[in-house]
């Protein structure tokens, strides 16, 4: 092991000049020589040093971005050579024009005569001792030479969580996503707002990182999630690790980073065959915050998550230990659905500014153009106002059980979303009545019956303190095995299960509000979105919709449970 020993750090590396990099450096020597004429020296990047300004390199532009600190602008580049050695460069804005906007991603270059300083700071693209300057004789020349290497130099993960990395070092990671969170607004020094997403990564020895990315690359990476079909894998270069809350993580470094979603590289496609091979990952099922529409994406999950809504880090509990819980948690319980609680509608109709529980108040009927217009008008208590944009959610309430007893759930519609493979609104094809008949349930929403899951739970002060029966879900995951919505399957006596009717004492509308009340007070860790979404649900039925099934037998179907 060699070590570059200067007055800013000690930075170990592995040798530069062993029998074969030595070979490949002098190929790399002799190809651009011949290409540029026998009176050019071209210089190896692992060969500058400050003692003259007229080097003669030929480079590679891996990266480049605009930077601005105490109201100097300039330019900065990474660079790397045919040996693989990078180095970082800088170009000050008087030359920007001139020089910088030569420096094209992705080609070859040569460059001639610059100066070479002392590379330091705490976002250090490379492990070089030092970096190119710019000036005003330096001379930058177009190359016929091209190739699609991105030159990686990754870091597993365990490495990174060893803590002996040199935090002023950037490096490159790559990672399937197992957890993301939801883009959040914070407001950083001097009054400026930032967006920040929080993730979890997993490396291809199933080692878990915590991720935090900030700025416009976390609304990016966010809608890429939301758009991909299993396996989201993320490259992420030039990444900043330090710490949170003592906890070591990995961020991007402002614009020094740059972020490839399922990148077309070898590594990328190794590190997916292996995960796809692995049959005890888990799917979690998204749901996407900011519409209604129908969204069944997933993300493939394996191991436990990272901190900060990482769902996969709280335990694994079974139903009698959920609901014998005296704190106030959250927990994963691997579970199956025997019943659809018809206590509840399946549905709600929500104030599109508040996401509240609205009431109908009226239908109003007009001609035009000898067309009837039906209009319908709502009441939102949480605004205080009549509303006419309102829209159908989710307001899913299962039967769950396994080897140590029975509970019930409720599942919202971000939530639902996930797993009934329809929309309310194409449920309700139209309809904006209350449900009439509660043993009329959709069909996409009974075939969930029979089927595993592994919910995430909140365990709330209702359920703790005051023997609330009802536990909410903030995620679901179930096992890579296919998912078909059509077809109800069975339990594991065979017996056939169907929904029941759920007579457990009488809900009049009192005990049903303070329910709802009890439901929208959120713990210290839930978001303020879920909060705005569970708030005012009591339990006023709702309206049947098409594709439904009829409960026939309610009697027969409790004695099959």
């Amino acid at each position: 092991m060699l070590y570059i020993i200067n007055s800013y750090h000690h930075i170990p590396i592995q040798p530069h000049f062993s029998n074969q990099t030595y070979d490949r450096t002098m190929a790399a020597k002799m190809q651009i020589k011949s290409s540029r004429g026998s009176n050019d020296k071209v210089a190896v990047i692992e060969e500058l040093k400050p003692w003259k300004n007229t080097w003669f390199v030929h480079v590679k532009v891996l990266h480049a971005w605009r930077q601005t600190i105490q109201s100097v602008d300039t330019m900065e580049f990474v660079l790397v050579d045919e040996t693989g050695r990078k180095i970082h460069a800088t170009c000050k804005r008087t030359y920007i024009e001139s020089k910088g906007r030569l420096l094209t991603v992705g080609c070859w270059r040569y460059i001639r005569n610059f100066q070479v300083s002392p590379a330091g700071g705490a976002y250090r693209t490379t492990n070089h001792a030092w970096k190119i300057v710019f000036n005003q004789n330096t001379s930058i020349t177009r190359s016929n030479h091209s190739n699609d290497e991105l030159y990686l130099d990754l870091v597993d993960f365990q490495t990174v969580l060893s803590g002996t990395l040199d935090d002023n070092l950037l490096i490159d990671v790559l990672g399937q996503i197992v957890d993301c969170g939801e883009v959040e607004t914070i407001q950083c020094a001097g009054g400026k707002q930032r967006k920040k997403l929080d993730l979890t990564l997993s490396d291809i020895n199933d080692s878990q990182l915590p991720c935090c990315i900030w700025g416009n690359l976390a609304e990016k990476l966010h809608s890429a999630i939301n758009q991909e079909d299993g396996t989201v894998t993320m490259l992420l270069r030039f990444a900043k690790v330090g710490r949170f809350r003592g906890d070591l993580q990995i961020s991007n470094a402002f614009d020094s980073s740059q972020m490839l979603i399922n990148p077309p590289i070898p590594e990328a496609e190794a590190f997916k065959a292996l995960i796809n091979g692995d049959e005890k990952s888990l799917t979690s099922f998204m749901s996407n915050e900011d519409s209604h529409e129908d969204n069944n994406k997933q993300v493939s999950l394996s191991g436990k998550r990272g901190n900060r809504d990482k769902w996969l880090l709280f335990p694994s509990k079974s139903i009698q230990e959920m609901i014998t819980s005296t704190q106030i948690d959250r927990c994963l319980v691997r579970c199956t659905v025997y019943a659809i609680d018809m206590d509840w509608s399946w549905y709600y109709f929500g104030c599109q500014a508040c996401n509240k529980k609205v009431i109908k108040t009226g239908t109003q009927v007009k001609k035009v153009n000898g067309q009837e217009i039906v209009s319908h008008s709502w009441w939102c208590e949480t605004c205080k106002d009549t509303v006419f944009e309102v829209s159908p959610r989710f307001w899913l309430h299962l039967m769950i059980n396994d080897d140590t007893g029975v509970s019930k759930i409720m599942i919202l519609d971000k939530v639902a979303n996930g797993i009934v493979s329809e929309t309310p609104e194409k449920l309700l094809n139209g309809s904006w009545d209350e449900l009439e008949d509660p043993t009329l349930v959709p069909e996409c929403i009974t075939d969930l019956i029979g089927q595993d899951f592994t919910f995430g739970v909140y365990v709330e002060k209702e359920n703790v303190a005051y023997g609330s029966e009802i536990y909410k879900v903030g995620k679901i995951y179930k096992d890579r095995t296919p998912f078909d919505s059509n077809v109800i399957t069975t339990g594991q006596d065979n017996k056939p299960l169907s929904i029941t009717c759920v007579d457990e004492g009488s809900h009049d509308i009192s005990e049903s509000q303070e329910t709802a009340d009890a439901i929208s007070t959120p713990s210290s860790k839930r978001k303020e979105e879920e909060t705005n979404e569970q708030g005012d649900l009591c339990s006023t039925s709702k309206k049947p919709c098409t594709r439904l099934i009829k409960l026939e037998k309610v009697e027969q179907a409790k004695k099959n449970v």
